[in-house]
């Protein structure tokens, strides 16, 4: 059997690009990490490495075995990760923007149903969510976009609905206009989100589906976080396609106002995520029943409200 030290060396090797820098970070000898990276290859019966004095890189056979490690590593981490919450009953959920309003009232009903738990809410982009999900950092995940996952590790439903919509100052030229169109919009600088954002990627995508190209508007501004997304719109720096559920908050007290696009295919569908290890555990079934089946009635009713601002 091979052992999981033995794997932490082999990516280390991969990473650094060398048995020598492997074991100087390592603080092992070059012999050893040798021989750990001769005992993975008689494992796997292959070669997983080309070695040269220029270094080393992946065989086609390394890239299958890294692969593999990773996830068993990643297993191993997420696995002991939960143990650990079990033992202490702490719960931790990452939502993407479009649980901003949604997700505290998730928060007050788990504490009422399950007082002795710790849940913790981290709000961040739906990506950074994600990639703290897949490092163990969180527990579930409520995004409101989902790019390509592991199907054979992750687990997802959806929870609810969201649309883009177009957020302007409540005094602008299209404040008011009968019917806001993409032309209108190429007219103005669009503030928007980074990467990491579920909202940018679930534009790129709306805007692909209907037609239109990301290019053909005046990117003014790329902002770091949601919360200077609104305050770039309300300050009249530039208008913004963005969720509707996320910028409710601020249509309701006047910062900015909400207007659908015309011939936008701009709805979205808000996801529940969390790994297939976690759902082996009866206790994190049960707690995650009760987040998806509040998540489901909240988010119907909070976008049926969010819709009267339109």
């Amino acid at each position: 059997m091979v052992r999981v030290d033995f794997m932490k060396t082999f990516l280390t090797v991969v990473e650094k690009g060398s048995l020598k820098k492997a074991a100087k970070e390592l603080g092992m000898s070059i012999s050893s990490v040798s021989f750990q990276i001769n005992s993975l290859e008689e494992f796997y019966g292959a070669k997983l490495l080309k070695r040269g004095v220029n270094g080393v890189t992946l065989t086609e056979e390394g890239k299958l075995a890294l692969k593999n490690m990773e996830n068993v590593l990643d297993s191993i981490e997420e696995t002991r990760k939960l143990i650990s919450n079990l033992k202490g009953e702490k719960l931790t959920i990452a939502s993407g923007m479009v649980g901003i309003y949604v997700v505290p009232q998730i928060q007050t009903l788990f504490k009422a149903k399950y007082p002795n738990i710790d849940i913790k809410v981290v709000l961040r982009g739906a990506h950074d969510c994600l990639k703290k999900l897949g490092g163990s950092e969180a527990d579930f995940a409520i995004v409101g976009d989902l790019p390509e996952v592991d199907l054979d590790r992750y687990y997802f439903t959806e929870i609810g609905k969201d649309c883009l919509v177009l957020i302007v100052p409540p005094d602008h030229p299209l404040s008011k206009k009968p019917k806001v169109t993409f032309e209108d919009i190429k007219k103005y600088p669009l503030v928007m989100l980074t990467e990491d954002y579920g909202i940018t990627s679930s534009l790129k995508k709306a805007l692909e589906s209907s037609g239109i190209d990301i290019n053909e508007f005046d990117i003014g501004y790329i902002v770091s976080d949601f919360f200077s997304q609104l305050h770039g719109v309300s300050n009249g720096i530039g208008v913004a396609i963005t969720s509707l559920i996320a910028s409710w908050r601020a249509c309701e007290v006047g910062l900015v106002r909400a207007r659908r696009i015309e011939g936008f295919k701009s709805d979205r569908k808000v996801y529940f995520v969390t790994t297939k290890t976690i759902m082996g555990s009866e206790k994190m079934r049960e707690y995650a029943k009760f987040i998806i089946e509040n998540s489901r009635k909240i988010f119907s009713e909070f976008l049926a409200e969010c819709e009267l601002s339109l």
